[in-house]
């Protein structure tokens, strides 16, 4: 299990990801297995809902997006967040920079990127949710596909 090796190794306690309505089920299972094998399994349950956003430092985000299967699921982009100067601060020296925002003046834009997307068991549906665009834009997707039994064997894959 990924939180007892972590364990093991002196390692910070992972968060977890989980939809709001499982945390509950989550917390329980993560008891009975502390009850079988005496460990602590330390680690952080994040439960979101599709949409919400957790920050998990002052650059990264995640957010939970709806993907499609036949009981209710979803998936999680992971973001990164940074201050980009205005266009209109461009060019100014630093001093002026300075300056402006000790005044109060906001001189970034927030700026997110979609780094990681991770779908988990899902129909291929989720690409057409509107909802969903950045997790085509991710630089990295991670998906679980199914392979199917008919095309199990290299010689029976349809090559072209």
């Amino acid at each position: 299990m990924y939180v007892a090796t972590r364990g093991l190794y002196r390692l910070r306690p992972p968060t977890i990801f989980v939809p709001k309505y499982l945390r509950e089920l989550v917390e329980r299972l993560f008891d009975v297995h502390r009850a079988m094998d005496q460990s602590e399994l330390n680690h952080a349950l994040v439960p979101l809902d599709i949409g919400e956003e957790y920050e998990l430092r002052r650059d990264l985000k995640v957010r939970a997006f709806k993907t499609y299967h036949t009981i209710p699921s979803q998936g999680y982009v992971i973001y990164s967040v940074k201050q980009k100067l205005k266009k209109d601060y461009l060019g100014l020296p630093g001093s002026e920079i300075k300056r402006l925002k000790l005044s109060g003046v906001e001189i970034t834009n927030t700026v997110t990127t979609p780094e990681v997307a991770f779908t988990g068991d899902t129909m291929s549906d989720f690409i057409l949710d509107p909802d969903n665009a950045d997790v085509l834009k991710a630089k990295i997707l991670v998906m679980e596909v199914l392979r199917l039994a008919a095309l199990s064997s290299y010689n029976q894959l349809p090559f072209y």
